[in-house]
């Protein structure tokens, strides 16, 4: 049993993608729980220096959303897609210091891992359809 996102975007274990999630903050310079700094609360994640959900409101969908059910709408889709993309380069440089196991290295990696996302965000707002969690 795991999570299977619709459109092909995503396939795997619930902690795959917890740990994809925790990848990409540290790509944004932040941290999403379980957190390295004790100090934090686990209940939240955490952004870099000089960002907002107010001015990245695709990546704080991506962040909020349930690990195991329900939807992200199409035009939410374009909006966490065109955020996702920002951070592919960061991607990049995480599976080189740290290389992705489990389901995240059976998907490709990392930056593998977050095209294949975008790409199932992208033709779920082509095909007008919600990206579904389940």
């Amino acid at each position: 049993m795991g999570l299977d996102v619709s459109h092909d975007a995503f396939s795997g274990a619930y902690s795959a993608f917890n740990r994809f999630r925790n990848g990409l903050a540290k790509a944004t310079g932040g941290s999403y729980p379980p957190h390295d700094d004790p100090e934090l609360d686990d209940t939240l994640w955490y952004s870099g220096d000089n960002w907002s959900p107010a001015n990245h409101p695709g990546l704080t969908i991506f962040f909020n959303h349930s690990d195991c059910d329900g939807e992200i709408s199409p035009e939410d889709c374009i909006l966490v897609a065109n955020e996702l993309e920002m951070f592919l380069p960061a991607m990049g440089e995480i599976d080189k210091e740290s290389p992705a196991w489990g389901h995240l290295l059976r998907a490709g990696g990392w930056e593998v891992t977050l095209r294949k996302f975008i790409a199932g965000c992208r033709a779920a707002a082509a095909a007008n359809e919600p990206l579904e969690f389940r």
